[in-house]
């Protein structure tokens, strides 16, 4: 399963980028924790924590969109090397101002988390001009997923493995080393150097269509995402196992690995935009029976890990297609603008699935969710065209 991953390291140019690349997807696991406890432990409260956390989240959706948009532009060396220095001098200033009032400390995380490089949106511009056979596409955007997953996983193991010898400060230092290392590193690379941004096409209007198909696609599966994130915690306090909830997210995220490496491994032949929907629709057929085991927690983690299988494999089919639909010299903006979209969604998804929760049995944020996706794949169904005439308009507009 791993040897087409292996061949995909050994192209030229590779390696390095991928792994700065990783290196600078471990921050995003890491500073939501490590902020909110350092500010925890230094104010006490973990209101005021929760706020500057979601100022860095905030700051994070929100630089996404600027640094596309500027590495589009400008390349990414110089884009990724002053983001990284200015992420690192914040979170600095962050553990300096330890006792500053909310407003600079929200200020400062939400500057973090707008300069957190996006060194992995950089390597999915990179992945196209490294690999010119479409196939093989599938399995880098696959090994970029996840790199993402793992990082989430492995971020927070960081962070507490840390606080066994540390205090929570040195946690965010550390995070902050880290983040702005992978943009100077990546930002060094030959392949990364030598991308230059095209010239952006004002003619391609199917291709506008496809990217709004694609982004209102990410925003339905980020609120469905957050809807989750509440709903496995609920069911596990409901049914008198809180301390199973993490591995009901261990579930999930060992199916997405699992549905992520198959995925990439196979060499398909069925257009993009069917797997997507396919993808979609199973989601939405395992998010029902998370709904129905929501009361007996080893159903539960079995509906999850089944979840997880195809959760990736949509994010990897969305993410192939920009290939076709993003306009010439705007692919980096295209692919960050649907990744802020999907952690929008995420955060309205927390919202609602707490007032759910409240209002509501522990099953519903499962069954919403499961409504939730299964509009998404509507949308997808009924927008299939712009996407395969987006294709088109590419081709013919490129020649």
């Amino acid at each position: 399963m791993f040897r087409p991953y292996v061949r995909l390291l050994r192209v030229p140019g590779a390696a390095l980028p991928a792994l700065a690349s990783f290196v600078g997807a471990l921050p995003i696991g890491m500073l939501t924790l490590s902020v909110l406890l350092f500010v925890r432990s230094s104010t006490g409260s973990f209101a005021l924590a929760g706020a500057v956390s979601g100022a860095l989240t905030a700051g994070n959706a929100i630089g996404l969109l600027l640094q596309g948009r500027l590495i589009d532009r400008y390349g990414q060396p110089r884009v990724l090397v002053p983001t990284g220095l200015a992420c690192l001098g914040s979170l600095v200033l962050l553990v300096i101002s330890a006792r500053a009032p909310l407003s600079w400390l929200m200020l400062l995380a939400f500057v973090a988390g707008a300069c957190i490089p996006a060194v992995l949106s950089c390597m999915r511009v990179l992945w196209p001009e490294l690999v010119a056979e479409r196939d093989r596409r599938d399995t880098a955007y696959a090994m970029l997923s996840m790199q993402f997953q793992v990082a989430l996983i492995l971020g927070p193991l960081v962070v507490s493995a840390l606080l066994l010898v540390a205090r929570p400060a040195v946690a965010v230092l550390v995070a902050g080393v880290m983040a702005g290392g992978a943009g100077i590193l990546f930002a060094a690379t030959p392949a990364s150097r030598r991308w230059q941004p095209p010239k952006r096409s004002r003619t391609r209007r199917g291709s506008n269509a496809g990217a709004r198909t694609l982004l209102v696609g990410g925003v339905l599966a980020g609120l469905s995402a957050g809807l989750l994130a509440v709903g496995i915690p609920a069911a596990a306090v409901a049914t008198g196992t809180a301390s199973f909830a993490g591995v009901l997210f261990a579930a999930l995220s060992a199916g997405e690995l699992v549905g992520g490496a198959a995925y990439g491994a196979k060499a398909w032949r069925t257009p993009h935009v069917r797997r997507l929907l396919g993808a979609q629709l199973l989601g939405t057929g395992a998010l029902l029976l998370a709904a129905a085991a929501a009361g007996w927690p080893l159903a539960l983690l079995a509906a999850l890990a089944v979840l997880g299988l195809v959760l990736t494999p949509a994010a990897i089919s969305s993410s192939a297609l920009l290939d076709d639909v993003a306009q010439a010299g705007s692919l980096t903006q295209a692919y960050t603008s649907i990744v802020a979209a999907s952690l929008v969604g995420a955060a309205a998804g927390n919202a609602l699935g707490g007032w759910i929760v409240a209002q509501f049995a522990p099953w519903t944020p499962f069954a919403v969710a499961a409504v939730t996706l299964a509009v998404a794949a509507l949308w997808t169904a009924s927008r299939r065209f712009s996407l395969q005439l987006s294709r088109t308009a590419g081709s013919s507009t490129d020649a």
